[in-house]
């Protein structure tokens, strides 16, 4: 099962990032500037601290655990800093220097006590040894990196000198969190590029991961991950760009979605038909599975840029294919309404019932 750890991970991480964007559209709506920015920064402080849990991923289980059985678990407190050299001086800084971020934006951005930083510190970092403990998740027959009971503690310190980071950052930076604002104005170039990077990677990995686990499975010896592969990603391609969009309200595929976009009609306020769905996701997305699967997916670019340069130039930033067909992609809430979570809504002020009564007299 090792040659499914990787694309896995990828896939695990992409995943979360994804849905954690979904999360914040969700309870804010649109967001941008300096509050943006700080949501950039907890997404990529979340893949950090993932990343750092399963570093460096083995290529092969090819002795791995055939002398000594794996990494040993250090249960001493302080066994990964005595003696105190510079190997343990390097180990101890990335233990609470991954944690840092962690605690400056739990501060900064979601404006939580020092206690309630420390604990999350510490359930991250005791998540993070139990990932090295268990080789990640059982993919590997066992652990190649040592989990240590001080990583957790040291976790906690970083997180904690985090918010007091973030303590600093509140007085002199701009507020980090975002505000509430319904997200009816076009999205940004940047905006789209991600939600087709998204499709893209859920696409790939998700085919990688599916074909070594069919390769890796007793059930289907005669099937090996190159030959497979491909299939799955045909498949994949199709469900995502084609069949997800047709049975969608927002006519989008789930990388856009992810991110709260839509496919809208040229002229009027409500979605795209599904001729028009099914005939812009033929149009942009086929040439881009045929180069892929023709091992010439560099050549993809020029299909993207080719499609891009009307959004650079275009007022309405319209690509090529919306511009043939009779398309724009917009904004879910432009196309389906609704609030976000977090917008205060007004309400008028109740009136007593014994007021109402004395009224009515």
């Amino acid at each position: 099962m090792a040659a499914v750890a990787y694309p896995g991970v990828v896939l695990a991480v992409l995943l979360g990032g994804a849905l954690f964007l979904a999360g914040q559209h969700r309870q804010y709506g649109r967001i941008g500037g300096w509050p943006g920015l700080v949501t950039t920064a907890v997404l990529a402080s979340g893949c950090g601290v993932a990343v750092y849990a399963v570093w460096p991923l083995p290529g092969s289980v090819d002795g791995l655990c055939a002398i000594t059985g794996g990494a040993p678990m250090v249960a001493d407190p302080l066994g990964t800093v005595t003696p105190f050299t510079a190997a343990a001086a390097a180990h101890a800084g990335a233990a609470a220097g991954v944690f840092v971020p962690v605690g400056l934006l739990a501060r900064y951005r979601y404006r939580r006590g020092w206690v309630a930083t420390v604990v999350l510190g510490a359930v991250a970092a005791l998540a993070v040894e139990a990932v090295q403990a268990t080789g990640v998740a059982g993919l590997y027959p066992c652990a190649y990196r040592t989990a240590a009971v001080d990583d957790v503690v040291l976790g906690a310190a970083g997180a904690l000198l985090g918010w007091a980071l973030g303590v600093a950052a509140t007085r002199l930076l701009p507020r980090g969190w975002p505000a509430a604002v319904p997200d009816l104005m076009p999205p940004a170039l940047s905006r789209r590029i991600l939600g087709h990077a998204v499709d893209m990677g859920l696409c790939w990995f998700g085919a990688t991961a599916i074909a070594a686990v069919a390769a890796a499975s007793p059930a289907v010896p005669w099937v090996g991950p190159e030959q497979l592969r491909p299939v799955l990603l045909c498949a994949l391609a199709l469900s995502f760009g084609l069949v997800v969009p047709l049975l969608r309200a927002d006519r989008c595929s789930p990388g856009r979605a992810f991110v709260h976009l839509a496919l809208g009609a040229a002229h009027g306020p409500g979605p795209a038909g599904r001729v028009r769905t099914a005939v812009r996701s033929v149009v942009l997305y086929g040439p881009v599975l045929a180069l892929v699967l023709l091992d010439l997916a560099w050549w993809s670019l020029a299909v993207a840029a080719l499609h891009g340069c009307c959004v650079v130039v275009r007022r309405d930033q319209s690509g090529l294919a919306d511009v043939l067909i009779g398309t724009r992609v917009t904004t879910r809430t432009a196309v389906s309404g609704g609030l976000p979570r977090r917008m205060v809504r007004y309400a008028p002020p109740r009136v007593p019932a014994a007021a109402r009564s004395n009224g009515a007299e």
